[in-house]
């Protein structure tokens, strides 16, 4: 079972990584600022989406532990 939760949660994490280092090779960040976007809006996105995305991982997660694994152990 702490396999199953380990790998539940490291494609997000590749995925955010991924996504940051391409948003850097594009530059999109640096032609948001031009037009006037602060850093906190920005990282605050970011977290704001990946913790949307954790918090409903584990809510599943949760479940899942609560229905298969406690009631049976």
């Amino acid at each position: 079972m702490p396999f199953f939760l380990l790998v539940m949660f490291i494609p997000p994490v590749y995925n955010m990584v991924f996504l940051i280092v391409k948003e850097k090779e594009s530059k999109t960040r640096e032609s948001m600022r031009m037009m006037g976007l602060t850093d906190l809006p920005y990282w605050l996105s970011w977290f704001l989406f990946y913790s949307a995305i954790n918090t409903v991982m584990t809510t599943v997660a949760w479940i899942t532990l609560i229905f298969n694994v406690i009631n049976y152990s």
